[in-house]
């Protein structure tokens, strides 16, 4: 039998077999190697802590340079706050309390954003700008809310002085008075809104409201007729009384038609030598008016009135002549009552001889202008 020699786990060494066998003999030096790791990260580090200190010195030595210069520099400290307002609503006290500006504060150290932002929400402040204008100086610019009318409750007689009164401006937006101004007396009152659910700086743009604004600012010049107030209880009208306490029916769309309509009325009752005491106004056609003499007592409001003025109620109609058609009247007069008692032929002739005196001016009104007398 062939008998075979044991085989060891063991690896054999020499120069010759490492040649053979392609193997790389390596020796580690472990001390030599932590060695120079430690040091690695000790260079590391030393690097890390000199540019924080570098970086640490810099900010530091900013800083107190830049309070040097400016935040501790009695020349930046404010001197002067120039308020600027386009109106006398705001005292100048009330201004400064509300952004809390000092005289003596350093002009830096004032946020204007904050002050700009505390102004901005007072109700009655419509744009604001701050600015700074060194070394030592704000300005500070206010536009204030123009006021157009009074919103006040049905029962106030006095918007005034009443508690849950709001002054409006053209937009709707509502605030509360700061101070009673001279003007804000004149102003006409507007009853008839829920004034007890509005709160000071929020806008109202019910159609009712928009209309009656519109309303003021479109007569806002208007010297014939001056509006004291408005009401808008009823919801699809208003009615409008003006300083002489006639009272004018207006509808809430097409504002500038029916105050065209109105002068035209104003205008045929001064032909006549005649005041407005009633006018509906939301008739485009046969405009009802009851017109009095001037300096006439208004009438006690009775129901046995109503009907004795419509009973007397003439109508003076206006036809306008064709190109081309000469015989047609230009104007023409006659009672629509038949309740009414009969006139003799003389006053009838009167009557017709005064609608035509007043041509020139009637051909300013509407095709047909009702007018009612008021009952003798």
């Amino acid at each position: 039998m062939i008998s075979r020699k044991p085989v060891h786990n063991k690896r054999r060494s020499g120069g010759r077999l490492h040649k053979t066998q392609g193997l790389l003999e390596v020796k580690v030096r472990s001390e030599i190697a932590h060695q120079q790791r430690n040091r690695t990260v000790l260079m590391v580090l030393c690097k890390l802590i000199l540019a924080a200190g570098l970086v640490g010195g810099a900010i530091y030595g900013g800083r107190a340079a830049v309070n040097r210069m400016f935040l501790t520099n009695p020349e930046y400290n404010l001197a002067a706050i120039e308020v600027t307002d386009d109106g006398a609503a705001l005292s100048r006290e009330l201004i400064l309390a509300t952004s809390k500006l000092q005289v003596g504060q350093n002009i830096f150290t004032v946020s204007l954003a904050k002050a700009r932002e505390a102004l901005a929400a007072l109700p009655q402040v419509e744009r604001v700008d701050l600015q700074r204008s060194l070394p030592n100086k704000i300005i500070v610019d206010i536009t204030e809310r123009r006021p157009v009318a009074w919103l006040a409750e049905a029962k106030a007689t006095d918007p005034s002085s009443s508690e849950k009164s709001f002054l409006i401006d053209s937009k709707g937006v509502l605030f509360k008075p700061k101070r009673q101004l001279p003007e804000y007396l004149r102003l006409p009152a507007i009853y008839g809104a829920p004034v007890e659910n509005y709160l000071p700086g929020e806008t109202v743009d019910t159609p009712e409201v928009c209309a009656a604004l519109e309303l003021v600012q479109k007569n806002s010049d208007a010297n014939r007729f001056r509006l004291q107030s408005l009401d808008l209880s009823h919801g699809y009208c208003l009615i409008a009384t003006d300083a002489k306490r006639a009272k004018l029916t207006f509808g809430i769309d097409d504002i500038g038609r029916q105050l065209d309509r109105l002068g035209a009325v104003l205008d045929y009752a001064a032909a006549q030598g005649k005041e407005i005491r009633k006018v509906n106004l939301m008739v485009e056609r046969n405009i009802p008016a009851i017109l009095v003499d001037p300096g006439a007592p208004e009438p006690e409001a009775t129901p046995s009135e109503e009907p004795a003025a419509k009973a007397n109620a003439v109508v003076a109609e206006k036809v306008a002549p064709k190109a081309g058609d000469p015989k047609r009247p230009a104007e023409a007069a006659r009672t629509v009552s038949k309740n009414s008692p009969k006139k003799s032929d003389s006053s009838s002739a009167a009557l017709k001889k005064k609608f035509v005196a007043s041509t020139q001016t009637v051909k300013r009104a509407e095709p047909v202008i009702r007018r009612a007398e008021p009952a003798n």
